[in-house]
């Protein structure tokens, strides 16, 4: 029954289009780069590695910023963010992350931004112009069990020379020729905890 539960709630959460409200006033900022209807704003994301035992243990960090035009923020249903782990070396690991509503997936994020957790949100004008920053940020759970400690430890080493690069992109929904899509790249640090 709470399996049925969860799935309804779940259902209607996908399908569902709501708008957060935000009571704080706009800030400005200086112009750098060039702001189109959606961007991404990255950093160099983090990735945590440790060994217990013989089993290997990935958290990688996503931590982001969309940058919304406001107009177009408010005309949508919904904004779409995708991860790309092609040719990163996490892209050999299975992994898992918990839902905005406690559901702990396998190999499966949301990537509508419904339905994530946004850590903040917050008015800026930029150039004359009103956008919305929502700032993102989730974790992959990644483990690994290998035969033996050494060798989940000389995977952990391995790990730590990659110079992967993850991309990102995002998309207004319903899609028009106004609101292209938008995509953007970080480096993945590897650091042993």
């Amino acid at each position: 029954m709470k399996k049925l539960l969860l799935f309804c709630l779940s259902a209607l959460a996908l399908v569902s289009c709501k708008k957060s409200g935000n009571e704080a006033g706009p800030t400005s900022l200086p112009v750098t780069g060039n702001f189109t209807a959606l961007n991404i704003k990255t950093n160099p994301q983090l990735v945590k590695l440790t060994v217990s035992s013989n089993k290997l243990n990935i958290v990688y960090t996503e931590d982001l910023t969309l940058v919304l035009d406001s107009n177009r923020l408010a005309q949508k249903c919904a904004v779409h963010l995708k991860e790309d782990f092609t040719g990163t070396t996490l892209a050999n690991f299975d992994y898992q992350s918990l839902t905005k509503y406690g559901v702990n997936a396998t190999n499966w994020v949301d990537d509508n931004l419904n339905n994530m957790v946004v850590n903040s949100s917050k008015d800026t004008l930029i150039a004359g112009k009103m956008f919305v920053k929502k700032r993102i940020t989730r974790s992959f759970i990644y483990q690994k069990i290998y035969n033996s400690s050494d060798d989940a430890s000389m995977a952990l080493n391995q790990l730590l020379k990659q110079k992967d690069i993850i991309t990102f992109s995002a998309y207004y929904a319903p899609t028009d020729t106004e609101t292209a899509a938008t995509s953007n790249t970080a480096m993945l640090n590897y650091v042993k905890m």
